[in-house]
């Protein structure tokens, strides 16, 4: 009978322990003291907890330690809902949003393709950390066209989710939503504002949102805790 490889068998003893013994957001033993008490080298540990990282039962926080990570059924769901506060309100979760940059700009020419304008075009730049029950979840950088939402300001956005000031204050009414997501590395800047470590795995989400009368009214570019979120598919054969 072939013989279970030692970092194998300690990845299915932590899962278990994880499983079993932790919550979501627990934080796990020193790689020292899992060692000790697994009685098995450091490297046999950061390789086991290597594994764990890649399948998403743990994630690393830069300074603090080794986390345990959403259970998968409890982790958003990026694939049906393109609204964060009302999403994780659902969820029960405690949503805020924190403005850290708006700014009228002149839409570079990558921008202005995307949101089919001529570059140059003013358009308003929205940078947000997403955070919710304190912890940072999701980074987005949103550009709108300025002549669209005239006058948009940072109080207002900090008292109402952007999609509900869009249609109280400027009537605009979204129908569609286009969204896109890859795999990617978390950014050392990144990493800070999301305490994860750097090149930690992310989310990346690419959205484009239409306006009834087929304008876009919002292109955003966020980076998503691949931790605290999940992209889930349903497929029905007919």
């Amino acid at each position: 009978m072939e013989k279970v490889p030692l970092t194998k068998q300690l990845v299915d003893q932590l899962e278990t322990f994880i499983k079993e013994k932790l919550q979501p957001n627990d934080k796990l033993p020193s790689e020292r003291d899992l060692s000790e008490l697994y009685q098995v080298s450091r490297n046999t540990v950061r390789a086991a907890l290597n594994e764990l990282f890649l399948r998403g039962f743990i994630y690393r926080s830069t300074g603090k330690g080794t986390f345990v990570a959403e259970r998968f059924d409890e982790r958003t769901d990026v694939s049906g809902s393109y609204s964060f506060t009302k999403q994780m309100l659902a969820m029960n979760r405690k949503p805020v949003t924190r403005i850290q940059r708006l700014e009228k700009i002149a839409s570079p020419a990558k921008i202005a393709k995307r949101m089919r304008i001529e570059p140059g075009t003013p358009v308003y730049v929205l940078d947000r950390l997403r955070i919710a029950d304190t912890l940072p979840m999701m980074i987005e950088r949103s550009y709108l066209p300025a002549n669209t939402v005239p006058g948009l300001n940072q109080e207002a956005l900090s008292k109402t989710p952007l999609y509900d000031w869009l249609e109280g204050h400027y009537g605009i009414h979204i129908v569609s939503v286009d969204e896109a997501f890859f795999a990617g590395l978390v950014t050392p800047e990144d990493a800070e504002q999301l305490r994860v470590a750097p090149a930690s795995a992310c989310l990346n989400i690419r959205r484009t949102t239409f306006a009834d009368t087929g304008e876009i009214v919002e292109y955003t570019l966020s980076v998503a805790r691949a931790d605290q979120f999940v992209y889930h598919v349903h497929h029905v054969n007919h």
